[in-house]
């Protein structure tokens, strides 16, 4: 008897939840259409103002937002680059051990920042000293002369 009258609530638990969650969900789903059309509509009307009161910098605005995905992608792509830096110097750690393939690496990473994504030499060099030194007991030689600092 207890058996029964447990599955007999758990079940009828079951169903009121199920039946709470169809229930909330079409007004919450109402109320984010809703949501969404005044946003829309706000921007709209913003917009329209925007443009009125000053359309040369809207235009100039425009044309950046344009340009943007562009930027973004080659800020992820520097992002990229100095994360790899970064698991170069990961993985001389793991094994103990800093080889010519960590150096080639370092190297390769450092003349994509400079040439790819046009960082200037010292910049380059600053961060890759940072990510080589970082590994205790190595050192990186500088690439310029001291006379020229």
């Amino acid at each position: 008897m207890k058996n029964l009258a447990f599955q007999i609530f758990t079940r009828l638990t079951y169903a009121l939840i199920w039946f709470s969650d169809r229930f909330f969900a079409v007004p919450v789903a109402a109320l984010l259409w809703l949501q969404q059309a005044a946003r829309v509509s706000v921007a709209t009307v913003g917009y329209w103002f925007m443009r009125k009161i000053d359309e040369p910098r809207c235009k100039m605005i425009e044309a950046e937002a344009e340009t943007d995905p562009e930027e973004l992608s080659r800020q992820g792509m520097e992002l990229k680059l100095m994360e790899s830096s970064y698991k170069v110097r990961d993985h001389a750690k793991e094994t103990g051990d800093w080889t010519d393939h960590h150096t080639e690496a370092i190297e390769a990473i450092g003349n994509a920042l400079l040439l790819d994504i046009g960082w200037d030499e010292r910049s380059v060099e600053q961060h890759m000293k940072s990510v080589v030194e970082s590994i205790d007991g190595l050192t990186m030689d500088s690439w310029f002369e001291d006379d020229e600092d």
